[in-house]
Parts: structure tokens; sequence; C-alpha cells
């Protein structure tokens, strides 16, 4: 099982080994204009989505690997929840 990361603002999703990547590396991205007292590295993957325009989806790992290969689209929208 992948996490595929899927931004609803039509950027590129992005394949993740677990929850856990996903949060970190969305911390790490947002922390240039994070402006709470609280510590960005705390929030919970929730609390990071919410903060964001993202959403994610678990995906099989032949999902992931026919994203890495190229065989299905990379553009967020076409993943993104209705």
């Amino acid at each position: 099982m992948k996490i595929l990361r899927i931004c609803r603002q039509g950027g590129d999703a992005t394949v993740f080994e677990n929850k856990e990547e996903l949060r970190k590396q969305l911390c790490d991205f947002h922390s240039i204009d994070w402006d709470s007292k609280t510590d960005i590295n705390s929030l919970s993957l929730e609390e990071i989505i919410t903060h964001g325009d993202w959403d994610y989806k678990e995906i099989t790992d032949e999902e992931a690997k026919e994203i890495d290969e190229g065989w299905l689209p990379l553009q967020s929208k076409e993943y993104a929840h209705a």
C-alpha cells in the first residue's frame, strides 16, 4: 500500500511510502508560510492537509508502480475526490 498526495489546485500527484512520509513532506513544504506559534512539525496529517489544499488516497503498490513508470497520469485533478 502506498499513499498518493493529491494537490487540489491541479498540481502533480506524488506517491509516498506511507502517511508519515507525506505528513513530513507537507510540513516541510508549508514551513515557509506557517505563522502560528505551534510547531508545524507537531501537526497531524489531517491538520496539515487542512492547512493546505491537499488530499491523499491509499493506492496499491501496482498503481504506484504504474504512476512511477508513467502509465497513469500524474495530474492531481484526475485523482481528486468528488
